[in-house]
């Protein structure tokens, strides 16, 4: 029975970290194109450092790591926060590996949401035998 709440345990810290995970690339995401005056403080991409628990049993979170503080410049004279040169900074997020990031993630995710499912199954069934 052991083995079952392990799994559980497992499969949880993945859950969570998968959530994470999921959390900062949405983020990345939906900030990938607030651009601003250049000099002024531009979005950093997040992205997830996760490792093995401490007793072995499960992943966690072990850092949110931070792109870079400058970001790209573009030429947009049109645009109200564009500098005296028109130039608008944009943070540095590649849509494309977020994109993948987020593939990994949701795939991750719905591993371990379903190990919990088979566990609890499991459980279950232990449950009814006993009864």
């Amino acid at each position: 029975m052991s083995a079952i709440w392990s799994a559980i345990d497992t499969a949880g810290s993945g859950v969570d970290v998968d959530q994470t995970w999921i959390d900062t690339v949405g983020g990345n995401v939906a900030n990938m194109e607030d651009g601003v005056t250049p000099g002024k403080p531009v979005y950093q991409a997040q992205y997830v450092e996760a490792g093995e628990q401490s007793n072995g049993e499960g992943v966690q979170v072990n850092a949110i790591d931070v792109g870079p503080k400058q970001g790209e410049l573009s030429y947009e004279p049109d645009n109200p926060v564009a500098n005296t040169q028109g130039e608008v900074e944009y943070p540095v997020v590649d849509l494309g590996s977020q994109m993948v990031a987020l593939t990994e993630a949701q795939a991750s995710y719905q591993a371990n949401a379903q190990v919990l499912s088979d566990a609890k199954t499991a459980y279950q069934s232990i449950l009814d035998i006993k009864a």
